[in-house]
């Protein structure tokens, strides 16, 4: 079946100057605010502090993917009331500290519930540790914070953020959604959007797939510093190996990464290296 035909376009929300470090020295580019739009969907990409928060349109609210840090929380304000729905829920991609530092008071701002997947629901609701990234050298750590920008912690994420997406966190949400969304079922309020469970970076890893118009949204199971990118930082490679073969059969003509520019292009999974 064809893929509906997508539109790409920068909203006409704000000015985001990128971050010089990231301008000089990551070989895809900073990346932009930017919306792809297709036939009953759009994702709108809003760059952060820390990582990027895609925001899905439904029919009637959105849903974001990921919140990093409080200090985006008005960028992203802005996205929201460009599109003219309310926020209805927040689905953190995996539960790093670079991408849920914001995510409860997100939902707080804009009386929003956060839906986890069963894996991350599990670590949430025992208060347990999820397992951290293996192999991470000090050369691939300055490398990648370089990539992003170099950021240093907002002075909004302190002291509260920290208890969320570190090794020692219990990840304390209070705004949790009514119930679970499961490998392969239906994200709410999200008409044709699929919660596929995507282990191998974080054991709770998740993308949300449109399979009508090839659109992935990835955290970080993709990256995109130097063109796209599988994640040489992983917890379970093995996991990570499956996780790409499922992934590599899907038709997708957009991909949302967890950092980095949106990539559009047919068979964009392709395209992915190491």
């Amino acid at each position: 079946m064809p893929l509906s035909q997508i539109i790409q376009r920068v909203p006409p929300v704000y000015e985001n100057p990128a971050p010089f470090l990231a301008r000089w020295f990551t070989p895809a580019g900073p990346p932009t605010l930017t919306e792809v739009e297709t036939e009953g969907t759009a994702v709108v990409s809003v760059p952060g502090r820390y990582c990027m928060t895609h925001v899905v349109e439904g029919p009637d609210s959105l849903v974001l993917v990921d919140v990093g840090s409080v200090a985006d929380i008005p960028r992203i304000e802005a996205a929201v009331d460009w599109l003219g729905k309310p926020v209805s829920l927040i689905i953190p991609s995996h539960l790093h500290f670079d991408h849920i530092m914001g995510i409860e008071a997100a939902a707080k701002h804009f009386d929003a519930r956060i839906a986890l997947s069963q894996v991350a629901h599990t670590f949430v609701s025992k208060r347990k540790r999820l397992r951290f990234v293996r192999g991470l050298t000090f050369p691939t750590a300055v490398r990648v914070w370089v990539w992003q920008g170099a950021p240093f912690f907002a002075a909004e994420d302190m002291p509260g953020g920290f208890r969320f997406g570190f090794p020692w966190s219990r990840n304390p949400f209070e705004s949790l959604y009514d119930r679970v969304i499961r490998d392969g079922q239906a994200v709410p309020n999200l008409n044709g959007w699929l919660l596929l469970e995507t282990p191998g970076h974080a054991d709770d890893a998740v993308c949300l797939y449109n399979p009508d118009g090839g659109l992935l949204v990835t955290g970080d199971t993709v990256r995109n510093y130097q063109g796209g990118e599988w994640n040489e930082i992983m917890t379970d490679p093995a996991a990570y190996e499956n996780t790409i073969a499922r992934l590599e059969a899907l038709d997708v003509q957009a991909i949302f990464p967890g950092h980095g520019p949106v990539l559009v292009g047919e068979g964009m999974m392709r395209r992915l290296h190491f």
